[in-house]
């Protein structure tokens, strides 16, 4: 049973990786080549935010290369924070005066986001990402599908299926 939720829990961050990737990068694309920069930095300079023009530049680059790192799990706990930060910063500073529901232009659509930064941050990309593949330590018992039977390892010596008969160590007898 461990063994299946285990690619269950993987099948989980690879489907929540590749959608919200392209989440992320429809984001950039959209802030990039519909709204603009310029709207994007009249929209934070409107709110008090100093260097408004870098921070959209900066998320923009985060919302393209970000949600492209994450479809192949490279990076993923690291863009799990950016997740969370960014994701924190929109709420505090633009949505929370604007109450919870997204159709009024409030946080939750944010505070799912962040939520989803909190997962890839705590359980990284799973076996079905690049992290697995870059990181993972070099003997992961604990991550085997299917353990090895251990008659098949190999010993020193001999095993044999039956003690010899006459051992003293294995009676053959009862008393």
């Amino acid at each position: 049973m461990d063994a299946f939720l285990k690619v269950v829990r993987d099948l989980a961050l690879l489907v929540a990786r590749i959608v919200l990737g392209v989440t992320l990068m429809a984001h950039g694309w959209y802030r990039w080549n519909i709204t603009g920069l310029e709207d994007q930095t009249n929209i934070l300079e409107g709110v008090g935010l100093p260097s408004a023009e870098g921070l959209v530049i900066a998320t923009i680059a985060f919302e393209l290369i970000g949600g492209a790192l994450l479809i192949f799990g490279l990076a993923t706990p690291l863009i799990g924070l950016g997740m969370i930060v960014q994701n924190g910063a929109v709420m505090l500073t633009t949505r929370l005066d604007a109450g919870f529901y997204q159709h009024d232009r409030g946080w939750e659509y944010n505070a799912v986001l962040a939520t989803f930064g909190l997962i890839f941050l705590a359980f990284g990309s799973g076996r079905a990402g690049l992290d697995y593949l870059f990181l993972r330590p070099r003997d992961d018992a604990a991550e085997r599908l299917i353990e090895p039977d251990p008659r098949d390892r190999p010993t020193a010596y001999p095993v044999p299926d039956e003690p010899p008969a006459g051992s003293h160590r294995y009676p053959t007898e009862t008393p």
